[in-house]
C-alpha cells in the first residue's frame, strides 16, 4: 500500500466517525414531554454563536439482583430513562429550561450544552431506587468547546 492511500483511508475513517457522532448526538438530544433537548446538536453553537460543550458518561444503577454471576452484568437496564440537566440561571429565559440526555440500555449518554453551571437533577421520568436521593443533585460545569465525563452511580438498595 502506498503512503498516500493510507492517509486517504485514515481521513475517510475519521470523516465517517464524525458523521456517526453527529447523527448520534441528534438522536440522543431528541426531546419529548416538555423537556427541551440540546440546541442544534449538528452545529455545536447556540444562536449567539457561543460554542457549546459536550457532557458524556454513564448512569449506572445496581445491583439489579441479590447475587450476580461473574459473567453477567448486575446493573439495571437504563432504557427509557433520561438524565436531566437544569441550568443554574439567575433569571428565567429560553436558555434556562431543563434539558435531557437519553440513556442507552447500558446507561451511556452524550449531550451538547451551552457553557455554564448545571444541576444534574435526576432521572426522567423518575428515579425509583433507594440511592437516588444521594446520587442527585450534582453540579456540572460546562466550558465551551470542551468535553467532560460525568458518571452517576445509583445504589438500588438490593442486597
Amino acid at each position: 500500500m502506498r503512503h498516500g492511500s493510507a492517509n486517504a483511508t485514515v481521513f475517510a475513517v475519521a470523516a465517517c466517525l464524525v458523521v456517526v457522532f453527529l447523527f448520534s448526538m441528534v438522536y440522543l438530544a431528541s426531546s419529548s414531554n416538555g423537556i427541551r433537548s440540546s440546541t442544534q446538536p449538528s452545529t455545536a453553537t447556540t444562536s449567539s454563536n457561543e460554542i457549546q460543550g459536550v457532557v458524556t458518561g454513564y448512569v449506572m444503577a445496581g445491583p439489579s439482583q441479590p447475587s450476580c454471576p461473574a459473567n453477567q452484568s448486575c446493573d439495571e437496564n437504563m432504557s427509557g430513562y433520561s438524565l436531566v440537566f437544569t441550568p443554574q440561571c439567575v433569571e428565567y429565559s429560553q436558555n434556562c429550561q431543563a434539558m435531557k440526555a437519553e440513556l442507552s440500555p447500558a446507561g451511556h449518554y452524550s449531550i451538547l450544552l451551552s457553557p455554564g453551571n448545571y444541576s444534574a437533577s435526576g432521572l426522567y421520568p423518575s428515579c425509583p431506587w433507594v440511592g437516588c436521593s444521594s446520587a442527585f443533585p450534582k453540579t456540572v460545569t460546562v466550558e465551551g468547546g470542551m468535553q467532560i465525563v460525568f458518571n452517576v452511580n445509583i445504589d438500588t438498595g438490593i442486597r
